[in-house]
C-alpha cells in the first residue's frame, strides 16, 4: 500500500511538472535545440558554414624608431594559440616597421607581443612601439648608446 501511494504521487509530480514546463516554452525549446531546428539555432555567418573564421583578423604593428640609421639586434614576437609568429634580425633599417596578422578564428586569437631591440652604431636613444588595430598598446624609450628598448604587451583578463 506504501509503495502505492509513492508511485502515485511520483506520477503526479511528474505530470505536474510537465505541464508547468509546457506551460512556459521549455520542452519546445529544448526539442528545438536538440533537434537543430527552429529559431534556437542561429544561421552561420555570410560566406561560410561558421567553421571558418570572421574573415577580420587582428594587425599587430611593430615600430622601432631611433636617431641612428640602424638597429642592433631585434626580436619581435607574437604570441597566438594557433599562429604564433616572430621577426629577427642581427640589425635592421631605421625606422623600422612590420605588421602581423593574427587569425580571429579561435576564443583569445591573440595572447601578446613583445619587442626587443638594441640601439646601433652611434644612437643616443632607440625607441619600440606595439600597434594592436591601430591603437598604441606598448612604448618603451631607452637613452644611451648600448641601450635595449624592451615593450611588451600580454592579454590579460580583466582592468589593464
Amino acid at each position: 500500500m506504501k509503495a502505492l501511494r509513492k508511485t502515485i504521487l511520483a506520477v503526479a509530480m511528474v505530470g505536474g511538472l510537465t505541464v508547468a514546463a509546457s506551460g512556459c516554452g521549455v520542452i519546445d525549446d529544448t526539442i528545438e535545440g536538440l533537434t537543430a531546428t527552429g529559431p534556437a539555432t542561429p544561421a552561420p555567418p555570410a560566406g561560410g558554414d561558421g567553421s571558418e573564421g570572421t574573415g577580420t583578423d587582428i594587425v599587430v604593428t611593430a615600430i622601432v624608431t631611433s636617431d641612428a640609421a640602424k638597429s642592433g639586434e631585434i626580436l619581435v614576437t607574437v604570441d597566438a594559440p594557433r599562429d604564433s609568429q616572430s621577426f629577427a634580425e642581427d640589425s635592421v633599417e631605421l625606422p623600422f616597421e612590420h605588421e602581423f596578422s593574427v587569425p580571429t578564428d579561435v576564443a583569445f586569437p591573440f595572447r601578446g607581443s613583445r619587442i626587443e631591440v638594441d640601439a646601433g652604431p652611434g644612437a643616443t636613444w632607440i625607441e619600440c612601439r606595439i600597434i594592436v588595430d591601430g591603437e598604441e598598446v606598448a612604448t618603451h624609450r631607452a637613452e644611451g648608446g648600448a641601450s635595449t628598448a624592451v615593450c611588451e604587451r600580454r592579454l590579460q583578463l580583466g582592468p589593464s
